[in-house]
């Protein structure tokens, strides 16, 4: 499962969550009872070989057959976290880059 999975997942859950959408809510308003919306953001992975959009999940593309990489929202190596601009940790100097 990807990050970007798992935190719309999250996202799921906690929206569920009659008391955090009700404390939340009125933060955001106000107003008591107000019940916020979390916007779901859609993934789009595009093959870095011929950069057709990709359905989540597949490990190769089917036009031109090169290997799905997804850039790390956490360092492989010792697992913080990493902005998506990053080429290196910053912790441990791990590559981030696609291996080529």
């Amino acid at each position: 499962m990807t990050d970007a999975n798992f935190m719309q997942k999250r996202m799921d859950e906690i929206q569920r969550n009659e008391s955090f959408s009700g404390a939340l809510g009125k933060i955001l308003s106000g107003k008591a009872n107000y019940k916020p919306v979390i916007e779901r953001k859609q993934v789009i992975i595009k093959c870095t070989g011929c950069g057709r959009q990709l359905d989540e999940g597949i490990k190769f593309c089917s036009e031109c057959g090169t290997k799905v990489w997804i850039k790390p929202t956490k360092c492989p190596k010792c697992t913080i976290n990493v902005y998506p601009e990053d080429k290196f940790c910053q912790q441990c100097g791990e590559s981030l880059e696609q291996p080529k």
